[in-house]
């Protein structure tokens, strides 16, 4: 909607003649994680979020809207937004009151563009024509909320004067609904896993459970039962409510699937003790002997390196944050193990073991390429990149990495030598 109404906008205002702001008719809804987590760590300039379109309980959004013309970030300053919810048959009215966040946002495809244009030097002359304000207040869905469909009614008083946007429906879907969605095959699970933190399904979590407990052949590949649990355990430790239903539900699962979600649940920092005294002496023995999920962010000096890359992209793909990224982005110090590491290789040498300073080149190398390519396809991990590389808290010799992640040959794909 919001790429319609800048093209509509240029056909009709060639480029230098100036151009009102004004606020786009149609409201957005965007996740309560967008505002308190990701925007923290970005920039002025970012990339639109998704706007959600399906809630389970416990679930919360806040209400968006556009500007587009000239001073719209300040005509959006002195903008008040008020909104209603209806559900259930119950309204819930949030009074006019001052945007909480304004960002500019990102024409479509501009973090190519401007990746291009600045491998040939050249800064982008068109980086936003648009601007979005998000509400101070959040809806949040009943605990206990059943199926239905919520509908979203907002008004604006701005310098323009009072507008009523077109209000917005959203699906409420219950975690009695949800539980019984099973995923069909393993590209909607794989698509599920990278891209749950834009349009998160908590109700999902446990047909994802039963999905990877029974496909063996899944788990027998390397790092995959671990970046999969990494997934699950980081989306339920952001979702308490997700969390305690699931905590109920998975002990009708079978005694594999109840060992596993309750060892997600322990992981993610809830107290399992109550459900574990209700299994067998026999499954209670199994669970013990479960030894704890490694710690993502602790990079061994071994091959397991390469897999703790693997499980901190599942937290991101669980999550949207920063924290993840920014680790993998601490790797990128290690370009003098991967120079030795390249030297070795290319003097025909085969090294007699896998040493600490060969680990940091190849992981330097993965991480490297995997960078590059979230910042070719996600838009948030370019967001973040663009965050690091403006802060005063990332070193220089990371932000040199970060700026050739398109161009370093040592990323052109991954070090598997």
């Amino acid at each position: 909607m919001v790429a319609s109404a800048l093209l509509a906008q240029n056909a009709v205002n060639p480029p230098g003649k100036p151009t009102p702001a004004t606020i786009g008719a149609h409201l957005f809804l965007i996740g309560e994680s967008v505002v308190q987590q990701q925007w923290t760590h970005t920039l002025k300039l970012v990339n639109a979020p998704q706007n959600i379109t399906l809630l389970n309980p416990g679930q919360c959004i806040r209400v968006a809207i556009y500007a587009t013309g000239d001073n719209r970030d300040a005509y959006l300053e002195n903008t008040q937004l008020s909104f209603e919810v209806k559900f259930a048959g119950k309204t819930q009215d949030y009074p006019l009151a001052p945007l909480a966040q304004i960002k500019q946002i990102k024409p479509e495809g501009g973090d190519f563009v401007t990746g291009a244009l600045g491998a040939a030097g050249i800064q982008n002359p068109l980086l936003t024509m648009a601007s979005m304000g998000v509400s101070g207040a959040a809806w949040c869905v009943p605990a206990d909320a059943k199926d239905g469909e919520a509908t979203v009614d907002a008004e604006v008083e701005s310098p323009g004067g009072h507008k009523k946007l077109h209000s917005s429906d959203i699906q409420i879907e219950s975690f009695e609904t949800g539980s019984k969605h099973a995923f069909k095959d393993d590209n909607e699970f794989s698509d599920f896993l990278q891209t749950y933190y834009r349009q998160p399904n908590p109700a999902r979590l446990l047909p994802a459970i039963e999905f990877i407990i029974g496909d063996a052949a899944a788990r027998s590949r390397a790092g995959v039962a671990e970046s999969t649990a990494a997934f699950l355990s980081a989306a339920l430790k952001a979702d308490p409510v997700a969390a305690k239903d699931l905590q109920a539900r998975i002990l009708a699962e079978p005694p594999g699937t109840r060992v596993f979600g309750l060892l997600l649940l322990r992981t993610a920092g809830y107290d399992v003790s109550g459900s574990l005294a209700s299994l067998s002496a026999a499954e209670q023995e199994k669970f013990k002997a479960v030894p704890p999920l490694p710690d993502p962010y602790d990079i061994p000096m071994t091959p397991q390196a390469f897999t703790r890359l693997d499980m901190m992209w599942a937290v991101f793909g669980a999550t949207g944050q920063f924290e993840p990224v920014s680790r993998i982005a601490s790797t990128l110090e290690w370009r003098s193990d991967y120079d030795a590491f390249d030297k070795l290789r290319k003097s025909g040498q085969r090294p007699s073991e896998l040493t600490p300073s060969i680990v940091r080149g190849l992981t330097y190398a993965a991480a490297g390429w995997a960078m590059g390519s979230f910042q070719r396809n996600d838009p948030l991990v370019a967001d973040y990149i663009e965050y690091m590389l403006a802060s005063p808290d990332v070193s220089p010799a990371i932000k040199t990495e970060l700026k050739g992640l398109q161009t370093n040959p040592a990323f052109q794909r991954p070090s598997g030598d």
